[in-house]
């Protein structure tokens, strides 16, 4: 099972009263390999390298602060957190434990061949003796941390129990009976990646240039719960006192300034051509992305605009339409990682649905997924077998024959990794 445990500590302030920054340490760890039955995972190294370039970048965290441990063993995990101990001793300190590994309710962190319990984990992050703990558990079933212990708190209740400056949060991208999806359109974890592009500007809702713990929960929540992913976070903590805890701060950033009425912004490294945050109604949020070039794409009203812009250091560009050029390419086009092609059946002869379909399909192929349009109620639902057997399916908000399209490449694209392949029949 996929898992990504982030154990935050952050910038804290309290209530308007000045207070000396606490220490930032942060372990981050990704491992890509598996045992028995459970298939490798593709890019839980690389969400782990994308979490230690956030914090560094807008976490104020100092690079000498992180540990980065890519396919390593429990032993390296285990000495990183002896290490994160005397890193901290004797101040106040915020702690970041970002996990990234197979996971299972019941046995805990499951990377390649070995096992670290819940129990064991959650103990050997206390014992650091950091003033905060924030965890946040992106994984199958990741919400087994929190029934380890901790007391459930229903989801967005944050504002009214305020953040506090000492215990542990845990935040869990699903429940103990739900997977977490990885998906090729963002090459990572489909949670991770809301969390990411929420810390680096998409959910600062209040504007201010700091993105809150509350902020980057509520927005990652709702991402990942409208991306038909079947995943539902949850939060629990063990807290005293009173504070407001920041993860990110934009304050000497620089980046983008998504155009008005954009409903997804992609961008891309120039060179590499690699995905490095992809937003859905950014709202012209302020994103934080280092100095260099970036391909970009902005969806808007049907269309496809795109254009390559240079960030220069602390500075934010904005996304005028001058600088984009029309695109011939389809909204969202689907590229599924583990599969070529997409076969559409429709059961029942309908015209809108028929359409949506012509839409949707792709030149044949050896193998590829298949869905199923339907109606029910009077809505269009898309649906389609998983990997673990069950069926996956997103009921469409009405809309015209654009919209749907735009709908249905969206789910595909949140599920590529997650939906089961088959032979060309």
């Amino acid at each position: 099972m996929r898992l990504t445990l982030l154990a935050l500590w952050w910038s804290i302030s309290i209530a308007s009263v000045s207070v000396a920054a606490p220490t930032r340490v942060a372990i981050v760890y990704g491992h890509n390999g598996a045992d028995g039955p459970r298939a490798p995972l593709r890019y839980a190294e690389l969400d782990a390298a994308r979490m230690a370039q956030t914090l560094t970048e807008l976490g104020q965290v100092d690079p000498a602060d992180l540990k980065l441990l890519q396919g390593r063993p429990i032993a390296e995990l285990t000495q990183a957190l002896h290490w994160a101990k005397e890193r901290v001793a004797g101040r106040d300190a915020v702690l970041l434990v970002y996990l990234s590994a197979h996971a299972d309710a019941r046995r805990g962190l499951l990377p390649g061949k070995e096992a670290l319990g819940w129990p064991e984990l959650k103990a050997a992050i206390a014992a650091t003796g950091a003033t905060v703990r924030v965890t946040i558990v992106d994984g199958c079933q990741s919400a087994g941390i929190i029934e380890a212990g901790a007391r459930a708190v229903p989801a967005f209740e944050l504002e009214a129990d305020p953040l506090t400056v000492k215990g542990e949060v845990f935040i869990t991208s699903s429940a103990v009976d739900e997977p977490s999806v990885e998906a090729g359109a963002f090459q990572g974890s489909v949670f991770s990646q809301h969390l990411l592009a929420g810390l680096r500007g998409a959910a600062d809702r209040s504007g201010d240039g700091r993105i809150s713990l509350d902020e980057a929960y509520r927005y990652a929540f709702e991402r990942t719960q409208g991306g038909a992913t079947g995943q539902h976070a949850a939060f629990a903590n063990r807290l005293s006192g009173y504070g407001e805890l920041t993860l990110t701060s934009l304050e000497r950033a620089s980046g983008l300034v998504p155009p008005e009425r954009a409903q997804v912004l992609t961008v891309r490294e120039a060179r590499s051509g690699s995905p490095l945050i992809s937003v859905r109604e950014p709202d012209r949020h302020r994103l934080a992305l280092p100095p260099g070039r970036y391909d970009v794409v902005i969806e808007r009203d049907g269309a496809v605009r795109e254009g390559r812009v240079e960030v220069v250091p602390h500075q934010f560009v904005a996304l005028a339409d001058e600088r984009l050029t029309a695109s011939s390419r389809q909204p969202l086009v689907v590229r599924l990682v583990d599969s070529a092609c997409v076969w559409v059946d429709v059961p029942r002869p309908d015209p809108l649905l028929q359409a949506l379909a012509d839409r949707l399909r792709t030149p044949p192929c050896d193998d590829g997924v298949e869905v199923t349009l339907t109606h029910a109620q009077g809505a269009v639902v898309i649906s389609g077998k998983s990997r673990s057997s069950g069926v996956l399916s997103q009921t469409l908000a009405p809309g015209d024959l654009e919209q749907l399209t735009r709908a249905c490449q969206r789910w595909l694209s949140d599920e590529a990794s997650s939906l089961a392949t088959k032979q060309k029949r």
